[in-house]
């Protein structure tokens, strides 16, 4: 009996043990048998989760044996097992084919990069958010070869962007951005790098074709992160710091800027400006300390959670960034947040939406040169016994005799913000009736107020030059409805095994509507906060609004063949209308088409795929447009002058802008030749490009000439030429490991070259930035146009000699140390035939160097920018050295300006009168080497793994732009501006180092 008894017992304990708890352990590894750390590991059904160790180990308590286990990691395939009877599960993660073959994003879908027959460049959002910016292009500095982008400097600025250099002589060449199939204009100022899953660059007219229009000055697709089934996943990213705002140049103290002044007068035969300088040592006014700190903070945080299920995913992230200026007042904040839902209902039919709510403010003084420039004589506030008592709050400060207005005073002043509320909603929906067809329609809606206060208080700094002698406010509303819908049909089909087919047709429209209202008014009770209002003013209110708008309809096509994964073609045609063009020339056509070859999978190279493991020839051609117009160019304006008449004052109004009936689409034809390889295991891989662009009908404001009988300022926009450029792209990068060590590095080079092929007629010439740049046939647009300073007059006997045949002077009024001006033509006169190129700005190569270490828990990465052999003007040799104006100059002027024979070759004695135009020509006087290498970034960065109950923990420590080496002595080598005044630098505001702090964590 008691056998049965123990032999019943043992039945239950082994029917309970089906029951019972088990804990399955292993090791997940790669198919190189390399341990993978920070693997997800959960049970199917369950909230039970674990992730991998370092050494690649886990441990996890499932329910029963026929419980499933899911192991999951970027770069590797989802794998699901069944427990069974095992305890120990090792598993072998196979890389996932999406990631191994680099999928992008083109024009309304997405393909493998093996099988891109374009110029396409792409970016991984883990790359970029290595770096703390505002605007994610600046992140992309260097990274991608073929896109120049050159710092945005000041908070909130939008950075300018050249894909393969210009393309227009118009005044924007920003690229499209299209975020998550949505085009979304030139800036996106309103993206964190922390959601952002991918960054594709259309580099070619090939590819960017299928947007048409808008595409000729390339286009960068973003693809912002999504859900994924499984548990939530939560990550939070934060980075703090400080950006360092250093004095760019040393100036003068009280008593060398006596001296300085003094000797200029003296050089002119005036008498000392201040005698005896020796009064104002030890009495310098520090304008630097008193109104620009040291620097400012710096403060990114994202906190984001993504999961779901099969049926739903989501992800829901919030970002808070804060630029502060260098003042006391003003910078950027930006708070944004992005929700994504998707759902599968079946599986033939999903849908999805997206909202995007976000709100920013900015604003900040704009005078840091003034710190710099007003003279260190001047105290900040005016003497107690020239106060009477009666002074308001903003009256209290001196005035400098430099003209200058008091800096200290301008910034208590500043009242000047913006606030921008702004809702973008994204939602989808598609259907797969049959295997292989996809029919898609998406659409987005935007709506966005910007509102702008401005409030000026009244002020007496100085009765006859610094004074508002009665206080303003001013409101400006802006509010903007954009909405987007577009709808495609694909069908993917393959035949007898070998031919991959795909042809998508669509049809797509947009409409951009803005409008504004806008208020002012005049003495305002007093200056407080409260009564910062229109509504307050009482005197001169006045107001107005206006409203514009501009559509876009387009139809869409593209097809795609490739057999056996060696031969591709891929074909695209667009035809646009556009609401910007009359009805002669309303719609315009873009078609494009390109073929690659993937050698590597020719039998012939069976033997080499060991040491050849990718070679893949491309070409492409393609005609993109642009349309960036006012909305209502087509339309006739009326000016409005005042004339005297007899001695009569006559009120009368003329045209301004003048319609042109007669005016085309801008258009860009590209081709294009690529080399993509793969070497030693894919250790080594790259990209060998040439391109050549060339660009019709360009759009151009002109001016009628005067002897038209239009006033002055009477504008037309026209077509005025066509232009050229080509150059190499060159991409470059090496990954390796041993053992622990891992280690890779990217290099980026770009080639550009730039021509002005015809003007709209012969000899014509295009001048920009008040006549010093000029635009004309066989050069590059916007080059520098001025006089050639040959050095300067050292001796009587070089003074003498600068005459015409018959022995007169060139430069009459010119004395030793002064500029001696070139006579080009040799035709014995110094005038308009003598200027001419005298520098680009242009730069001949950009270089990019992106290097990257890992060891155990430690990593490194290091990006360095270069741009080589562009010029640039620095427009601050004025403000330092001319002694013909009464702003600070740099320390030792005195010494360092030509003060006798062999002194100096460079700067001009001191002059009051500047009687031969030292500084009043534009000559080569202003121009230097605009070259410069910088490093972008520094990071160190240590990784715990299943720690303190988290997935992941990393602390980093960043410098950026700690470090930059060029000749150019302005206040910073990045320099913008427009095409035809590009290079203009001056009082721009620097790129500044900045040190952080950052926290990654995930759980």
């Amino acid at each position: 009996m008691k056998y049965k008894f123990i032999g019943l017992l043992i039945a239950i304990l082994c029917s309970s043990a089906a029951f019972a708890q088990i804990t399955v352990k292993g090791t997940v590894k790669d198919k190189a048998a390399i341990p993978v750390p920070g693997v997800n590991v959960f049970v199917k059904g369950t909230q039970a989760s674990a992730s991998t160790d370092m050494d690649g180990k886990y441990a996890i308590v499932v329910p029963n044996s026929e419980a499933q286990i899911e192991f999951s990691f970027i770069g590797f395939a989802t794998q699901t097992i069944t427990v069974g009877q095992k305890t120990v599960l090792d598993v072998v993660l196979a890389e996932d084919n999406q990631t191994l073959d680099e999928v992008v994003v083109v024009g309304y879908a997405t393909v493998k990069k093996k099988d891109v027959t374009s110029s396409i460049a792409s970016v991984k959002g883990k790359d970029l958010q290595t770096m703390t910016v505002g605007n994610v292009t600046e992140s992309l500095q260097g990274k991608v070869a073929g896109v120049q982008i050159t710092g945005a400097g000041g908070p909130g600025a939008q950075p300018r962007v050249l894909i393969r250099g210009i393309s227009t002589v118009n005044l924007s060449t920003d690229p499209l951005y299209v975020v998550d199939g949505i085009p979304m204009g030139t800036n996106i100022n309103f993206l964190s790098n922390n959601e952002i899953e991918s960054m594709d660059v259309l580099k070619d007219a090939s590819a960017s074709a299928i947007y048409g229009s808008r595409a000729s000055n390339g286009v960068i697709l973003i693809t912002t992160k999504k859900g994924r089934s499984g548990k939530t996943k939560f990550t939070v990213d934060m980075s703090t710091g400080y950006q360092i705002m250093d004095k760019p140049y040393d100036m003068a103290n009280a008593e060398n800027y006596a001296n300085i002044l003094n000797e200029a007068y003296n050089n002119s035969g005036y008498t000392d400006y201040l005698p005896n300088a020796e009064q104002y040592r030890g009495k310098t006014t520090d304008w630097w300390k008193a109104g620009i700190s040291k620097g400012s903070s710096v403060t990114n945080t994202s906190i984001g959670a993504t999961g779901g299920s099969e049926k739903h995913t989501y992800a829901i992230s919030l970002n808070y960034y804060n630029s502060d200026s260098f003042y006391e007042i003003g910078g950027w904040k930006r708070i944004t947040s992005r929700i994504a839902n998707d759902f599968k209902f079946t599986d033939k039919f999903s849908a999805g939406v997206t909202l995007n709510p976000r709100y920013e403010t900015w604003g900040g003084p704009g005078n840091w040169a003034d710190f710099v420039k007003i003279d260190p004589i001047t105290p900040i506030y005016k003497p107690a016994d020239q106060l009477n008592g009666t002074e308001n709050e903003y009256s209290i400060y001196a005035r400098s005799p430099s003209y200058v207005w008091n800096p200290v005073a301008a910034v208590k002043r500043y009242d000047d913000y913006s606030d921008l509320y702004n809702l973008n909603s994204n939602a989808y929906l598609q259907y797969e009736p049959i295997k292989g067809l996809v029919l898609r329609t998406q659409g987005s809606i935007e709506f966005g107020n910007n509102i702008r206060n401005i409030f000026r208080p009244d002020f007496v700094i100085d009765a006859a030059h610094e004074k508002a002698e009665i206080n303003s406010v001013e409101r400006k509303a802006t509010t903007n409805v954009d909405w987007t819908w577009q709808s495609t049909a694909t069908y993917s089909k393959t035949f007898a095994e070998k031919h991959n087919t795909s042809f998508m047709a669509g049809l797509t429209m947009e409409e951009y509507e803005s409008s504004d209202v806008w208020g002012y008014g005049e003495g305002v009770p007093n200056n407080s906060d409260l009564m910062r209002e229109v509504s307050a003013a009482t005197k001169n209110r006045n107001s107005s609004g206006t409203s514009w708008s501009n559509s876009l309809m387009s139809y869409i096509s593209r097809f795609s063949y490739n057999y056996d994964s060696k031969y591709y073609l891929t074909a695209s045609f667009r035809r646009d209308g556009s609401s910007k063009f009359m009805a002669n020339n309303k719609w315009a056509n873009f078609p494009a088409a390109s073929a690659s070859w993937r050698i590597s999978n020719e039998d012939f190279m069976a033997n080499a795929n060991s040491t050849i493991n990718n070679l893949t020839f491309r070409a492409g051609w393609g005609r993109v447009g642009n349309q960036n117009l006012p909305a209502a160019v087509y339309q006739s304006n009326i000016g409005q002058g005042y004339y005297v008449i007899d001695g009569n004052v006559v009120d009368t109004s003329f045209p301004s802008t003048m319609a042109n009936q007669d005016i085309r689409w801008e258009m860009v034809e590209d081709i294009n030749f690529g080399l993509d390889f793969g070497l030693f295991n894919n250790k080594i891989s790259g990209t060998l490009e040439y391109y050549q662009k060339t660009t019709k009908d360009m759009l151009f404001l002109k001016q009628f000439p005067t002897y038209s009988g239009f006033p002055a300022n009477a504008t037309i926009w026209t077509n005025v030429g066509s232009m050229r450029s080509n150059g190499i792209d060159l991409l470059l990068s090496y990954k390796n490991s041993k053992g622990d060590f891992t280690y890779g590095a990217d290099l980026t080079f770009t080639t550009v070259n730039v021509e002005m092929i015809s003007l709209s007629t012969k000899g014509e010439k295009l001048y920009g930035s008040s006549n010093r740049t000029l635009t004309a046939e066989g050069e590059a647009p916007g080059y520098f146009y001025g006089y050639v300073a040959d050095g300067l007059f050292q001796n009587q006997t070089e003074l003498n000699s600068h005459t015409d045949d018959q022995g007169t002077k060139l430069q009459p009024y010119a004395q030793l140390g002064d500029i001696r001006f070139k006579d080009v033509n040799g035709d014995g006169k110094l005038d308009d035939k003598d200027r001419k190129k005298i520098g680009s700005p242009w730069a001949d190569y950009n270089i990019g160097l992106n290097l990257n270490f890992a060891y155990k828990n430690f990593d490194l990465v290091a990006n360095f920018y270069s741009s080589i052999g562009n010029e640039l003007v620095n427009q601050n040799i004025s403000d330092l050295y001319n002694g013909a104006s009464l702003t600070n100059k740099v320390n030792g002027l005195d010494q360092k300006a030509w003060h006798g024979e062999g002194t100096s070759n460079y700067i001009p004695r001191l002059s009051k009168d500047d009687n031969n135009e030292n500084y009043t020509k534009f000559s080569s006087f202003y121009i230097e080497d605009g070259s410069f290498v910088r490093m972008k970034n520094l990071q160190l960065g240590y990784s715990f793994y299943n720690k303190f109950g988290l997935d992941k923990l990393r602390l980093s420590l960043s410098g950026q732009n700690l470090w930059t080496w060029t000749k150019y002595t302005g206040v910073d080598p990045e320099v913008g501006g427009g095409v035809l005044g590009s290079g203009f630098g001056g009082w721009n505001y620097p790129v500044l180092p900045t040190i952080l702090l950052g926290l990654n964590v995930a759980f």
